[in-house]
């Protein structure tokens, strides 16, 4: 339900009013937990070889928090907030062209690179806001090299490489590797959940020695404490 409880407040409003009945600094320790357990289960669940991937699409909400933190009345390197801008869907398009290209699926990975060529052609990420009129399609805050056409180019460029690896590759080439086989991946996978249920194993032994001398100490304590009272008594 807490995708109906958000999408409620993003259309009525409410989001403002959250923030002013309840302080930052109190909400600032859940996100930060959230968070962190949110990135904690990803890379457990990540295949070994995939990390670098999952690593690269956190430089955009990176780049995103630092322009938020930037000292105010100074304006953040041009480049930096190019990055920052639409940081969510840029590391959802950079961990996704990644992925293709470990998995050295080339045509997968050119297609990945064509979405956001057009993404970056509307303005919809690496801009401030949406241009439909592409009036400043050649137009950027620090130049040419951060305008929409830029990026649209550069992912355009890796398109085109990725779509000639994918011909070379489809041609028996040599020079190009063969995409990864399913059967290599339902091996790290299986590996990864035997590891995932060793860990767990280790865990759930560890809580049970911890607690089974928890109870020991406390039978100990409660013998230790009867032998006095009887002592005390023989004494008396």
């Amino acid at each position: 339900y807490n995708w109906a409880a958000f999408c409620l407040l993003a259309v009525t409003g409410l989001f403002a009013t959250v923030n002013a009945i309840v302080p930052p600094y109190a909400i600032a320790p859940i996100i930060l937990f959230v968070g962190l357990a949110i990135n904690h289960e990803a890379f457990s669940c990540t295949p070994e070889h995939q990390i670098p991937a999952a690593v690269l699409g956190l430089f955009p909400p990176v780049a995103d928090w630092v322009v938020a933190k930037w000292p105010h009345g100074q304006k953040p390197p041009a480049e930096l907030a190019a990055i920052a801008h639409g940081a969510l869907l840029v590391g959802l398009l950079w961990t996704s062209i990644a992925v293709q290209v470990i998995q050295r699926r080339f045509k997968h990975a050119a297609v990945w690179a064509m979405i956001a060529s057009a993404m970056s052609a509307f303005g919809l990420i690496h801009q401030s806001k949406a241009d439909l009129t592409f009036r400043a399609f050649t137009k950027g805050v620090g130049g040419f090299g951060t305008s929409p056409c830029a990026f649209t180019i550069g992912y355009l460029s890796q398109a085109i490489a990725f779509g000639l690896l994918a011909v070379l590759q489809g041609g028996g080439s040599s020079r190009v590797p063969p995409p990864r086989s399913d059967h290599d991946e339902e091996i790290e996978a299986e590996e990864l959940g035997h590891e995932l249920g060793r860990v767990r194993s280790e865990s759930t032994t560890i809580s049970d020695a911890f607690n089974q001398t928890e109870h020991n100490g406390e039978d100990d304590l409660q013998s230790i404490t009867e032998s006095s009272e009887d002592n005390s008594g023989n004494n008396h």
